[in-house]
């Protein structure tokens, strides 16, 4: 699943809040994730983004996100973001 293969990712990250590398991590495992059940790159890319932009609102500090990785992971919130993916 997406959300602990991001935190395995960002684990060296230790300043607070999202700096692009960890940005680009983020979305790299997403995307990775996401290939496996979506099949199609162009829906992934949809999914990843959703899902970066409902993380990154809710934890601004990337510590704070990967303390809560496994909740993240059954947010409803983020889960929406699978919706239009799936139709």
């Amino acid at each position: 699943m997406l959300i602990p293969a991001v935190g395995a990712t960002l684990l060296t990250s230790c300043q607070g809040v999202w700096i692009q590398e960890d940005k680009d991590a983020f979305y790299e495992a997403c995307m990775d994730d996401a290939n496996t059940w979506t099949g199609d790159p162009a829906k992934s890319k949809q999914y990843c983004e959703c899902v970066m932009v409902k993380v990154m609102e809710r934890y601004p500090d990337v510590n704070e996100a990967l303390d809560h990785i496994e909740e993240l992971s059954r947010d409803p919130d983020i889960q929406q973001c699978k919706i239009p993916i799936l139709k």
